[in-house]
């Protein structure tokens, strides 16, 4: 079925804001049957849009659909868009994780079916893997783990297939804050943490600068095979930056700078320090997993899924040799796993609440 064929999404039946004890309030909202299985939608980033197209992948007579703005993002609050300085200490994967499990409580939900888009597919293999118990199953879409080989591959390596779009980002780096590409020393300045520095500046004319240059090389390495779900073009040169382009490019370097928040995450399930995610893979024994993505998603390459697939038993991987980091083809399969996932659901929990 093509994309301009698709049935609108399904109409919201709830929204609310979910209040935490940090003074962030978290916009919730679902749609589908009140009674159906539970679902999770995370959308990518950090910092991407909650839009409802993801509805549309989730069977609406017999799935609960519900989704959530990360904190900072979207309509939740306060938002990291905002001008001026702003306090992103409290933006990590473990205030992530929290926010959703908050949110499961809130909404009565006993177990759900977790799905990730990107930067989402990272957020619910920590879910998931902090709160096993609590997941029916798991989608991941454009599969990432947020590892430091991931993102320096995708701030710094990728420059190789797109070497005149990463020359302007980096040229703007070593004029404003220091950078060196010169410099391959341990301890050398990151790319990523000097776009991070940057964005979080006093000066709004630097801030928004690098915005302009942090997300024009977004949209130049994610463009092949369809581009992502969620992420946002560069602003026009003529207009203002946006609160959401402003909010997102803050976010998505403060979390890579710090590769995820995950280095470390599954050392308290018995894993080596510095194994990330992938560390913490034998917490989802049981679970039933569908890994998709795209062969040309440059940005993210096919090794992390096909690790992944490797450390899990039992899940799936389907590879769309024609896509990149999104797709019509890799959203079909994501509508027939999440299918295949509520159905066994249903038959194993007839009630699910």
């Amino acid at each position: 079925m093509s994309r301009s064929a698709l049935p609108p999404p399904p109409a919201t039946t709830a929204e609310g804001m979910l209040e935490r004890e940090d003074g962030n309030r978290i916009f919730w909202d679902e749609a589908g049957a009140p009674d159906g299985v539970p679902t999770l939608y995370l959308h990518g980033g950090p910092g991407g849009r909650l839009t409802p197209g993801h509805r549309r992948n989730v069977p609406e007579d017999r799935a609960r659909i519900i989704a959530l703005s990360q904190r900072g993002a979207g309509r939740s609050t306060p938002s990291a868009g905002a001008p001026g300085p702003v306090d992103l200490s409290a933006l990590t994967a473990a205030h992530l994780v929290a926010d959703l499990e908050a949110l499961r409580e809130h909404l009565g939900v006993d177990a759900w079916i977790v799905q990730g888009v990107s930067w989402g597919s990272t957020l619910a293999l920590a879910y998931a893997q902090a709160h096993p118990e609590r997941v029916l199953g798991v989608v991941l879409f454009a599969v990432t783990s947020t590892s430091r080989r991931e993102v320096d591959w995708i701030t710094e390596g990728v420059g190789a297939l797109y070497p005149e779009a990463w020359d302007a980002f980096a040229a703007f780096a070593e004029e404003r804050a220091g950078f060196d590409r010169r410099d391959r020393s341990p301890q050398r300045l990151r790319l990523v943490e000097a776009y991070r520095r940057m964005l979080v500046a006093e000066d709004p004319d630097l801030v928004d600068a690098a915005v302009r240059a942090w997300t024009t090389w977004e949209d130049a390495h994610i463009a092949i095979g369809g581009g992502g779900p969620s992420e946002p073009s560069a602003p026009p040169r003529d207009t203002p930056v946006t609160e959401h382009a402003r909010g997102f490019a803050r976010q998505v370097t403060h979390v890579w700078a710090h590769d995820g928040f995950v280095a470390d995450w599954a050392v308290p399930f018995g894993a080596a320090p510095g194994s990330g995610l992938l560390g913490g893979v034998h917490r989802l024994q049981g679970i039933p997993g569908v890994l998709i993505h795209g062969r040309r998603d440059v940005s993210g390459p096919t090794l992390t899924a096909w690790e992944l697939h490797r450390a899990w038993p039992g899940s799936e991987l389907i590879v769309v040799e024609e896509e990149g980091h999104g797709g019509p083809i890799m959203a079909e399969h994501w509508r027939e796993a999440m299918e295949r996932l509520v159905d066994g659901a249903r038959r194993a929990r007839p009630v699910v609440s």
